[in-house]
């Protein structure tokens, strides 16, 4: 990727050329917002790429044309900061009538005001006394809005004006982002909705700071246990089972029952993820290993579901089976329809840090999500274990990535067991069997070590762009160090890894 620097006085930001994305817009330091762009979205909420041209920049301003490939919008983007603070604009129109579930402007707010008090003034004129959330929030947290003005962390005042559209705010660690999400159109309005041909879309974001901040360089400590891993195994034979525990796998995660009569013999714990049609025509047959689980993924607890959990109890839970509950995609589902405290031995979420971003910058950062996503769980989990899993790299909408076993998809699960761990899940699954017995494998060198260290700790630094890794087991020590700039760091490629000796 290549990044235009703009900046004046105070301000700066970047803009991202292959996509128009402008990244990290600052204050004296300060990340006011981790990015703010523009996205055409598709009626099944699929996200058009973007062509860009007539890219045109100063010091402190830059401007462009976008064209949605696949869709007939295009627009000009024009951005800059002075004396009145940092403005975007867009302007554009259909060149012929689509229907979209968004087509606008979005903007991402970074994790550091979980917990701020917020002034938010909606479109009628009114104000309203909120707060960003510290627990992930199910539904928006902030709707019918022109904008919001809060004390940023480092005591400066922000506002921010919102124009051209209706706009609310999401919590977007629902989709294991690490975000709050400022986006155009009310979701109540419809989806998909029409753009007429010709229909103008103009719409800016005005954000205007007062007073000094205090910032000094991004840095702490933390230290967790490591959770228990599952290792995905898509296709189970004994063969593979065996190899697996070979290599120091005791647990393996799967949707395919076949596993049943063949975990006992290799001697591995199962977590056996199957959904409620397929559960009620599988005939009950005995945990393979102590500690297995079946898991009923649903994302919709109700009437059905209940029903299926008494079946499990009846049927399935005497003949050694843990039961556990967990969404199929994200967790939105889960924190939008959470089961009756007392009903499983666990819960889970899947995630993956491709929902609404594709980026290796965009994917790292969303790491951070995690250990909220574990504190929102635990509140209303009861005794219940944490799982999370299945963790994916690869994106629900576009299926297969080649970077799905490259140094971008390592460094993301080193930086997601960080997060998990703080979070306090005691099980992952993650990773896949082809990974874990592939010497030459990226992220199965990071689930090996994981391996290896576990049950023991993890311990995470911050050093701003670096984050340091230690994976500390009883007989050694791994570490490694993660770079989440888009420059070099101290010998390390952006957005990439380095195992310390």
């Amino acid at each position: 990727m290549r990044y235009i620097h703009c900046a004046y006085g105070a301000w700066s930001f970047l803009v991202e050329v292959e996509t128009g994305f402008v990244r990290e817009v600052r204050y004296g330091g300060e990340r006011l917002a981790v990015a703010i762009y523009s996205a055409v979205r598709a009626p099944d909420w699929g996200t058009y790429p973007v062509a860009l041209s007539d890219l045109r920049w100063g010091k402190t301003w830059c401007s462009w044309w976008s064209q949605a490939e696949g869709a007939p919008f295009g627009w000009k983007t024009e951005v800059k900061v002075g004396g009145d603070g940092f403005r975007m604009s867009i302007d554009g129109a259909p060149s012929e009538t689509f229907q979209t579930c968004r087509t606008g402007l979005c903007l991402l707010h970074p994790l550091s005001v979980c917990g701020t008090e917020v002034m938010v003034r909606h479109v009628d004129g009114s104000e309203e006394r909120s707060a960003f959330p510290t627990l992930v929030a199910p539904h928006q947290p902030f709707m019918e809005m022109a904008g919001l003005r809060y004390t940023a962390p480092s005591g400066v005042t922000v506002d921010i004006a919102l124009e051209g559209e209706v706009f609310e705010t999401e919590d977007q660690r629902n989709w294991s982002d690490a975000s709050f999400k400022t986006y155009c159109h009310r979701l109540g309005d419809g989806k998909p909705y029409t753009l007429e041909a010709g229909q103008r879309v103009r719409q800016e974001v005005r954000v205007v700071c007062r007073g000094e901040p205090r910032v000094s360089l991004l840095s702490g400590e933390a230290e967790a246990t490591l959770p228990a891993l599952s290792v995905w195994l898509d296709t189970p034979t004994v063969d593979a089972l065996l190899a697996l525990r070979e290599a120091g796998v005791s647990r393996v995660a799967t949707d395919a029952p076949d596993v049943l009569s063949l975990a006992a013999e290799a001697g591995v714990a199962v977590d056996l993820r199957l959904p409620l049609d397929t559960l009620a025509r599988l005939k009950p047959l005995a945990a393979p290993a102590g500690g297995s689980t079946l898991w009923l993924v649903s994302d919709r607890w109700g009437a059905e579901a209940q029903e299926a959990v008494r079946r499990l109890r009846q049927e399935w839970q005497p003949l050694g089976w843990e039961l556990g509950y967990g969404s199929s995609a994200n967790f939105a589902e889960l924190n939008r329809s959470r089961p009756p405290r007392g009903m499983f031995h666990w819960l889970a979420t899947a995630a993956n840090p491709q929902v609404h971003t594709f980026d290796a910058w965009s994917i790292l950062q969303n790491a951070e999500s995690f250990a909220d996503i574990g504190a929102t769980m635990r509140s209303f989990a009861g005794e219940a274990g944490l799982c999370l899993g299945p963790l994916r790299f690869e994106s629900i909408f576009t299926g297969d990535d080649p970077r799905a076993d490259s140094p971008l998809a390592a460094a993301y699960l080193l930086l997601a067991v960080a997060s998990i761990a703080r979070g306090g899940f005691q099980r992952v699954i993650a990773g896949t069997a082809s990974q874990l017995l592939n010497e030459a494998s990226p992220v199965g060198a990071v689930v090996r070590d994981w391996l290896r260290a576990s049950p023991q700790t993890v311990r995470y630094a911050v050093r701003g762009e670096l984050r340091t890794l230690q994976f500390m087991g009883a007989q050694e020590t791994r570490a490694y160090v993660v770079n989440l700039s888009p420059q070099e760091v101290e010998g390390i490629p952006p957005f990439t890894f380095r195992e310390e000796a």
